[in-house]
């Protein structure tokens, strides 16, 4: 944390759903000098996609959509470079859309965001390949699957994970981001600049967050975690379809050396470990070895462009307890 001038952290360690270790560490908001704590809210940023792309694959299960019926299907007067886009497009990053698509003025964000104006600007924004040719991470992507969650279930992306996830497993400190809302125990966000914390300033606000919009606390994601070990809100076959690699970068799906891309979860295979990991712009890590069972959540107060990446943090965390996990 120091090396990386990470202000905050809470982690837990898991091993087949059992918490070994959870803790927290550092300081939550330097303006308050208030110390973090296990049920210290985060901004899980991208961390989201999971939810998302568990949200669509269980609809798929219950037959309420087909992973490759395509997007055409659920957006009107989609432009023609959506032509050939399925859902198993949009949930491997591989649908030709590009990462950003929001508006913004001279290169910033604006303070607030409809969902029919962010749809707007994804129809704006033209594609960069047919469908299904290449790998390019699309923010876009998870937008739109959140937006066919919404129209399959004529109910919001905020309401679906709260009444098929989050309320049956007790996370009562998770929920959509809401930034009108009084959250208590919510850490502040920081980056480095010039050398020094400064605040993050993510204080936009979307209609539509399924691409990186869930807050959360180490120990609701640790009873995210144990779920998916009994199935109790996902069935267990829809949780390794889930970390089937789909999109292959090297190696081959029955080796030993893979790095690839399931649905919402970076797929790796190394020196005899199957490591499933995904990271949030935020400072947030969830690193899963399901040769050993043992899964390490990070979450920081720390944005990840520069220093020591809290994916780095996870690995090092879980080796403390695994020494063979690469």
């Amino acid at each position: 944390m120091l090396r990386g001038q990470v202000p905050g952290a809470a982690v837990a360690v898991l091993q087949n759903g059992r918490v070994l270790s959870m803790k927290a560490y550092g300081t939550a908001n330097l303006e308050l000098a208030v110390p973090v704590q296990t049920h210290s809210v985060f901004e899980l940023a991208s961390l989201t996609k999971q939810f998302t792309a568990a949200a669509v694959l269980l609809l798929a299960h219950e037959g309420k959509l087909q992973l490759d019926d395509p997007l055409t299907q659920f957006v009107e007067h989609a432009p023609p470079g959506w032509q050939g886009i399925t859902v198993r497009h949009l949930l491997t990053h591989t649908a030709g859309l590009e990462h950003r698509f929001e508006k913004s003025t001279d290169g910033s964000l604006l303070l607030d965001y409809s969902t029919a104006s962010m749809l707007d600007s994804a129809k704006a924004t033209p594609t960069f390949a047919p469908p299904g040719q290449r790998f390019r991470y699309s923010d876009q992507g998870y937008f739109l699957l959140g937006l066919i969650i919404e129209r399959v279930q004529s109910r919001s992306f905020a309401e679906f994970l709260s009444d098929r996830f989050f309320v049956p497993l007790g996370m009562s400190q998770t929920r959509v981001q809401d930034q009108s809302r009084i959250v208590p125990h919510r850490v502040a966000g920081y980056t480095i600049k010039d050398g020094a914390p400064v605040n993050i300033r993510r204080a936009w606000q979307f209609g539509l967050t399924s691409h990186f919009g869930v807050l959360s606390t180490v120990e609701d994601m640790a009873k995210w975690e144990q779920s998916l070990w009994t199935g109790q809100v996902l069935p267990l076959a829809v949780r390794e379809l889930m970390w089937t690699p789909v999109r292959v970068f090297r190696g081959q799906a029955q080796t030993a050396d893979l790095l690839a891309y399931g649905y919402g979860w970076w797929v790796i295979s190394e020196k005899g470990h199957r490591i499933i990991e995904h990271s949030g712009f935020t400072g947030t890590h969830y690193l899963k070895d399901a040769t050993t069972g043992i899964a390490v959540i990070v979450l920081t107060n720390r944005d990840q462009p520069s220093g020591p990446q809290t994916g780095e943090m996870a690995r090092k965390i879980a080796q403390v307890f695994v020494p063979t996990i690469p």
